[in-house]
This record gives structure tokens, C-alpha cells and sequence, in this order.
């Protein structure tokens, strides 16, 4: 297993933000991860896919970091059901059930995390989520067990998970459905409205912001508000989704943190609507 000390974690977020690591593992498999115990069980150990939805601040950060990069990323069917590992990416997967003709993962692609990452905060597009598709699951619970459990024992709701008892995500049992009709270019027509709606190719974390409700989208309020492509250091604004912040390669933490505090504010102001953040920075 690789171990890496003193480590940018700008290389492993997607909006490239954050100081050095103390400590990255690297685990390849479940025996690398108990080998690792300690660490895994630490409440302040951050687990990493891909590294989106995720920044460090600039000072860095002093706990444990597990990312999942090496991990072992199994992707098959078995059983009427997709098996997909956390370390497997969703672009990767939806790609994979469309090759099969397997319909529903459509909205996937594009998602810039990982299966891991997307069960921990119920990622989703185009009016699906990923807890819908799952009919059970493995994870680790909090005393270091490795465990096979039903959908039904996790709450979840819009962008949340209640993971009280778990500790992490470790491989999702995927329903195959044989009531949705399969459209091969379903895909590609989705990744194309993406292409023409969502910034696409720049260092971005994905949305910022979570929706306050279904019918009222945070990029909207940001819009209305007058902040389209506002710019803070080298963190600016999308002028294609306001729900995207981007950083032009010279960006920082605080000029995310700043950008963030000064949209809540406006927002706030200006429609008596609180924000809340998707992405999580330490």
C-alpha cells in the first residue's frame, strides 16, 4: 500500500484547492484497509474518490486522508444486478451499463466523483439519484466491521445521507430494471445538454451550493442576484452555471470561502433564502 507524507492536495481535488496532507493511504483492497484500522476509524480521517464536491484549505490539513484512487474498482453484472466498487467512477459506470444495454444510469455520466463518493451524499442529475438505483450495499461500520446490508436500512434524502453508523461506502448492489426502455443515445444526449449547460474540462468541484428546494434552483438565485462570473482572487463565478465556481489556476481556499460567505449574503438579502453548501471544505 502507498503512503505519502506532506503531499499538496490540490493534485487530488477537481477545483485543485488546498495546502499539503500530513498523511495520504493509498488501500488496494479490504485487507490494506485493516491493516489501516486506526486511521479508518479516526473521526477525523477524510475519505477521497475522485475529489470532487471537496476542498482543503490553504494551510492544509492535519488529519488522515484514504483515497480510494488504488482501490480496487470492480465492475460486473451478477444476479440482475450491477456490481460496482466505491473506487469505480459514475462516468465510468454509466458508460459501462449503456455498453450492456442496461437502461437508468443515463445521469451518471458526467458526475465528476466516484460510486463511494456519490453514495455518501446521494449525488444525482436530471432528476434521478443514485440511492434509487441500489438495492443493497458494503460498507464499513464504526467499529472497523465489514458488512453487506439492505437498501431499506439507510435514510436518505435530496444530497444527504445518514451515515451514523457507517464509516464508509465500499461497493453498491445496482439495480437492473426491465420496466425502463433502454435508449442507446440516451447517454449522449445527456452529456450534450451538460456540455451547453455546466462548465465542462475546468477546475471545478461541481455545484457549490444545494438546491433550497425542488423548484427553486440555487443557480437561479445566484443569477437573479446579479453575481454571474463575480470574481475573487483567481475564484470566479461560471457565466454558463452559477452553481459553479471555478478556479482560473491561481485560486485559493479563501478566495472560495470568501466567494461562498459573499453569495450566502447577497442571496440572503436580497430573497430571504439561506444557501446551504454541497461542497464540503476542511
Amino acid at each position: 500500500m502507498e503512503i505519502l507524507e506532506n503531499i499538496k492536495l490540490s493534485n487530488y481535488t477537481t477545483i485543485r484547492l488546498g495546502g499539503n496532507a500530513r498523511k495520504i493511504y493509498f488501500p488496494k483492497n479490504e485487507t490494506d484497509l485493516f491493516n489501516i484500522s486506526k486511521p479508518v476509524q479516526n473521526k477525523k480521517t477524510i475519505f477521497l474518490g475522485n475529489g470532487s464536491n471537496i476542498a482543503f484549505k490553504d494551510k492544509g490539513y492535519s488529519g488522515n486522508i484514504i483515497s480510494f484512487k488504488n482501490y480496487n474498482k470492480t465492475l460486473k453484472t451478477m444476479d440482475n444486478h450491477i456490481v460496482a466498487s466505491a473506487g469505480v467512477s459514475c462516468s465510468r459506470m454509466s458508460k459501462f451499463a449503456n455498453k450492456n444495454s442496461i437502461p437508468g444510469y443515463e445521469f451518471l455520466h458526467g458526475i465528476p466523483g466516484t460510486i463511494g463518493g456519490a453514495m455518501a451524499m446521494n449525488a444525482g442529475a436530471f432528476q434521478k439519484e443514485i440511492w434509487e438505483m441500489i438495492s443493497s450495499y458494503q460498507a464499513m461500520d464504526k467499529k472497523g466491521l465489514i458488512k453487506n446490508y439492505k437498501r431499506d436500512n439507510l435514510k436518505t434524502s435530496y444530497r444527504n445521507v445518514n451515515m451514523s453508523k457507517i464509516t464508509m461506502f465500499l461497493e453498491a448492489n445496482l439495480k437492473i430494471s426491465k420496466k425502463i426502455q433502454f435508449n442507446k443515445n440516451l447517454i449522449l444526449k445527456l452529456a450534450l445538454i451538460r456540455k451547453s449547460s455546466q462548465p465542462v474540462r475546468q477546475w471545478s468541484s461541481g455545484c457549490i451550493f444545494k438546491n433550497p428546494n425542488k423548484s427553486t434552483s440555487a443557480s437561479r438565485l445566484i443569477e437573479k442576484a446579479g453575481l454571474k462570473s463575480t470574481k475573487i482572487g483567481g475564484i470566479y463565478i461560471s457565466k454558463k452555471h452559477s452553481n459553479y465556481f471555478i478556479n482560473d489556476g491561481t485560486g485559493t481556499c479563501a478566495d472560495l470561502e470568501e466567494l461562498i460567505d459573499l453569495v450566502k449574503y447577497e442571496v440572503k438579502k436580497k430573497y430571504k433564502i439561506s444557501l446551504n453548501n454541497e461542497i464540503h471544505i476542511y
